[in-house]
């Protein structure tokens, strides 16, 4: 019902249903977390590596400085040179960058990929819908938690920068290489402290969309059972099947009493009927067993066919509850059943092999 309540945990089959179509658990908080503290970590790890690339590159334009000749070919030599040192000093970080944004997304779908969620919906297209997601709760968290990281990083550059302001004026009168470094390790402390920051941001996002993907996933009972009747069969519909198989079993059990050599009762509780051929079987077999009515049908079908018909409640119930249909008597019942074998065999003048 549309109105139930959903309070039941999503399905085996559910989940394999969301994710097919791409719906999947997965925080973009993470990846950004993930990816700016390894691409700051990347920078701090080459930074010697960058700074002797770009203090080789200046000093070598230095020092054509007055032989430098404008034409095309300089230009494009220029060009190339610093599209050179660009590649060589920003195309690792941004390599890292790359993969370190991929990396987790992999890591939180399990590597899916579908084009599902591309397809064009008319859904999509009404304002309401668009007008009731500015509103839900995955975009008021959303702004406030925007507005929580802009005002504490605010905080934090503030505070980085005014404790470190005298020695930023101290170093008015230090040389540039001195000012340069001081600089850019204060950069990096701060942009630590940001990434320490987003890694608990990411890791309180993660448990947030946890907890809406969920909720979005829960079902209820009515819709529990549909499923079940979708997976495993309508149960009415089954039992139908069951009834069905049942009566075409008793339809072909009832087709054999007729070919049976005896039929043994209690006298009318239980009714066994046997079947011995001697070329074929090592023992007699249970063709037809029944209880109760069952037992009469077998009886009466046993008299309307002539089958020899004999009493003896010990040995019926025996057979009834120890011998399936269709499987040969065991060895300890040999010698009852050759007794009873034996008076049907004399009675049709056959013989009885032992």
């Amino acid at each position: 019902m549309a109105g139930e309540e959903k309070t039941e945990k999503a399905t085996p089959k559910k989940r394999r249903d969301a994710r097919q179509e791409g719906d999947v658990l997965q925080s973009k908080e993470i990846v950004t977390a993930v990816s700016v503290l390894g691409m700051f970590a990347a920078m701090r790890l080459l930074m010697g590596y960058i700074t002797e690339t770009v203090l080789a590159y200046s000093t070598s334009v230095f020092s054509q400085v007055g032989t430098f000749q404008v034409n095309a070919d300089n230009y494009m030599s220029l060009f190339i040179n610093v599209a050179t040192v660009f590649v060589m000093t920003v195309g690792p970080i941004c390599a890292i960058a790359l993969l370190l944004g991929i990396i987790p997304t992999i890591a939180q779908t399990r590597g899916l990929f579908t084009m599902k969620a591309t397809h064009f919906k008319f859904s999509r297209l009404n304002p309401l819908s668009g007008i009731k997601k500015l509103f839900s709760l995955q975009s008021i968290v959303g702004i406030v938690k925007g507005l929580l990281e802009v005002i504490i990083i605010s905080v934090i550059v503030y505070s980085e920068i005014s404790g470190r302001m005298p020695k930023f004026i101290a170093l008015t009168n230090a040389g540039i290489m001195q000012s340069m470094t001081y600089a850019m390790t204060c950069i990096f402390d701060l942009v630590m402290t940001i990434c320490i920051l987003l890694v608990f941001v990411a890791a309180g996002d993660f448990l947030f969309q946890w907890w809406q993907f969920e909720k979005k996933l829960k079902m209820s009972k009515q819709e529990v059972k549909e499923e079940y009747k979708q997976t495993e069969g309508d149960p009415q519909i089954k039992g139908k099947i069951k009834q069905r198989q049942r009566q075409m079993a008793m339809a072909r059990m009832m087709q054999e009493v007729p070919k049976a050599d005896v039929v043994i009762r209690n006298p009318t509780h239980f009714a066994v009927a046997l079947k011995y051929d001697q070329d074929a079987n090592r023992a007699p077999m249970v063709v037809a067993k029944g209880k109760d009515h069952l037992a009469l049908r077998i009886i009466k079908i046993a008299e309307e066919n002539d089958v020899y018909i004999t009493t003896d409640p010990p040995l019926a119930r025996t057979l009834y509850s120890t011998v399936e249909l269709g499987r040969e008597i065991p060895v300890e019942l040999y010698n009852a059943v050759a007794e009873v074998l034996t008076v049907v065999y004399k009675a049709k003048n056959k013989t009885l092999h032992a």
